[in-house]
């Protein structure tokens, strides 16, 4: 498949990405943009990184930019210095969550996030063999934004003053947090006992994988809580724009668990706001947020997606199921650490652990996605198959189509990375869930047979959300 995503390019670094591609589209880049624009830019851990950030801020260079070199750093951290700094763009070389060997580019000029056909026109200018002359010169200057974030974070945080001798446990994963995230949540909190495990920065990630969310991505950080009894795992994705956390207990909390405790952290803020919430997540969050007082809106699954209706709603807060947490305080920006010092913050206020606060979020039946393989020239049709086997029902057609009941919901879509249909569903009850999975089957004729094997996989033994009461 292309490395030409819908929002995103990412791919092999050793097959498919070299730093002359790197230069390429660090000149595509800048002379999309004015003389002389200033432009941030920096990179994760991953050891093919340094070489392509080079080449990128060459080409950027090339093309008349003023690039201001984050160096190696945390996603949320480049997207803090465009704000900060007024600039009109930043690039950031990454592949986020994806495996060690991968590697990426993903970019934003002005306030709107990459959309699709930003991707291909990017795409249009290295493959058209494009003779535009570089438009220099530019300049290139190397800055460390770290004590102005950390001096934000400071002024942008509700104070903790009962958090005491607490001890959060935080896991970078090798990632670009390492070494960093943990000294400065100590620093925030001076009087709370900080413990990291992974935090050794290496782009080979030999101790979880840059992957963050999950039960067998947070094995060792459940295991690190328990044996210091800290009140909270939190645990970050390679580029450090995702974020995950384990409870007292050591349990992970799922996406909608996650999102139940901010929207309580949020409380008073929220009245009379706009959040914006990934069409994947339980129908219980949309539902929480309207008991607040805000108005829920459901957006498609997608970081650019999600971030780009922040901005266009002026929402206060956002939620993309593979978590990422957008806050209006940054232009609609994701930050991992922000959103884990407001949950730390909101505990301390609450004066409860985080499994008691878990828990009053509703337990419901959802499934995983399920992903079905199937020919890409079929994919449209059965999509249309199910729109019409349900055409007396509500449907969402934000991406795929979502099919409303009275007690729940199914929705499938087509993969953007793989030759795959993806499912999701929810109802009240175990029984009513395989009810609503097996009528979505029978449209899909012979895709809907491979439909409930993965759904009896998913589901043997515990229920995705089944939990100790």
């Amino acid at each position: 498949m292309s490395v030409y995503k819908p929002c995103d390019i990412r791919g092999h670094a050793g097959r498919e990405l070299t730093p002359e591609l790197y230069r390429r589209w660090g000149l595509g880049l800048g002379l999309q943009l004015p003389a002389g624009a200033r432009v941030a830019v920096g990179g994760d851990v991953r050891s093919t990184t340094p070489s392509f950030l080079e080449a990128l801020a060459e080409g950027l260079v090339e093309g008349g930019t003023e690039v201001i070199d984050l160096g190696i750093i945390p996603t949320p951290m480049v997207y803090f210095a465009k704000f900060r700094l007024e600039l009109q763009a930043c690039a950031i070389v990454t592949a986020s969550h994806n495996p060690p060997e991968m590697n990426g580019l993903k970019w934003m000029i002005g306030d709107r996030p990459v959309q699709e056909e930003d991707v291909q026109h990017l795409r249009r200018f290295v493959e058209d063999g494009s003779d535009a002359s570089p438009r220099g010169p530019g300049r290139r200057i190397r800055r460390d934004i770290a004590a102005e974030y950390l001096q934000w974070l400071k002024q942008a945080l509700p104070p903790c003053d009962r958090v005491g001798s607490w001890i959060a446990v935080l896991d970078p994963g090798n990632g670009s947090w390492s070494g960093r995230a943990g000294a400065y949540l100590q620093a925030l909190l001076p009087a709370a006992g900080v413990r990291t495990i992974h935090d050794l920065a290496d782009g080979t990630f030999p101790d979880r994988g840059p992957d963050c969310i999950g039960p067998t991505c947070l094995r060792a950080l459940g295991r690190a809580v328990r044996d210091c009894g800290a009140a909270l795992g939190v645990a970050f994705d390679g580029d450090g724009d995702r974020v995950a956390f384990v409870d007292d207990e050591g349990r992970p909390l799922t996406a909608e668990e996650t999102v139940w405790v901010l929207l309580e952290a949020l409380g008073p803020e929220i009245r009379g706001r706009r959040l914006i919430f990934d069409l994947k997540f339980s129908d219980l969050v949309a539902r929480r947020a309207a008991e607040h007082g805000g108005q829920p809106l459901r957006e498609r699954s997608g970081h650019a997606f999600i971030r780009s209706r922040m901005l266009r709603e002026q929402a206060l807060f956002g939620a993309e199921i593979s978590g990422h947490y957008f806050h209006g305080c940054i232009a609609g920006a994701d930050d991992s650490l922000y959103t884990a010092c407001r949950m730390i913050a909101h505990l301390a206020a609450a004066g409860r652990p985080l499994s008691q606060l878990r828990r009053e979020c509703p337990l419901t039946c959802l499934t995983p996605d399920l992903r079905v393989p199937v020919d890409p020239l079929r994919r449209e049709q059965l999509i249309e198959n199910v729109k019409r086997a349900f055409a007396d029902r509500p449907q969402t057609c934000l991406d795929g189509v979502r099919i409303d009941f009275e007690d729940g919901w199914g929705m499938i879509r087509s993969s953007v990375t793989e030759a795959k249909l993806t499912l999701r569903f929810e109802a009240p009850t175990p029984q009513r869930l395989d009810a609503i999975v097996r009528a979505f089957a029978g449209p899909l004729g012979d895709v809907g047979d491979l439909l409930l094997e993965q759904y009896r996989r998913a589901t043997a033994g515990e229920r995705e959300h089944e939990r100790d009461a």
